[in-house]
């Protein structure tokens, strides 16, 4: 059962959110000039010539990390659909907890930059843990379709 439409589904989630763990997400501009980028697991402020290092986004890498962790664990849950339909689930449940923390760190961000006078420019890469959550969604409705189909198959018996 390994070779299902859901091992696709779930591979590409984890892909996406791997991506996503290397990509910026975004960038703070003040007056057309570029003050902070915002990664996953940092915010990075240009400061000059040196880079200065704010470790408040820790928490989107971690959620994202959750994401590709669940998303692979899932594939091998396979005997244990009713499982891997939670688990899909939750890991969906994480992505939008994940948008959550990156909506406040965007707007609200409390760090040692004044970010109240900043624009936020999203980039691409803050796309795809959306894209992770179609995968895990159409994933989740595959395993159903499987489930209902292994219960179709006991009524006849």
């Amino acid at each position: 059962m390994i070779q299902r439409i859901q091992t696709i589904y779930l591979l590409v989630a984890a892909i996406c959110s791997v991506v996503c763990l290397s990509l910026p997400l975004g960038r703070y501009v003040d007056d057309g000039l570029l003050t902070a980028k915002l990664y996953n697991l940092c915010i990075m402020q240009m400061g000059g010539a040196e880079h200065v290092f704010s470790f408040v986004a820790v928490p989107l890498f971690v959620i994202l990390l959750l994401v590709v962790v669940i998303s692979l664990y899932t594939i091998f849950m396979y005997r244990n659909r009713k499982l891997q339909m939670r688990l899909c689930s939750f890991s969906s449940l994480l992505v939008i907890g994940w948008y959550i923390v990156y909506a406040v760190l965007a707007k609200l961000w409390g760090g040692s930059i004044d970010v109240t006078s900043l624009s936020f420019a999203p980039s691409v890469g803050a796309a795809l843990p959306a894209v992770a959550l179609i995968f895990n969604l159409m994933a989740r409705r595959a395993i159903n379709a499987d489930e209902q189909l292994v219960r179709a198959a006991d009524r006849i018996r």
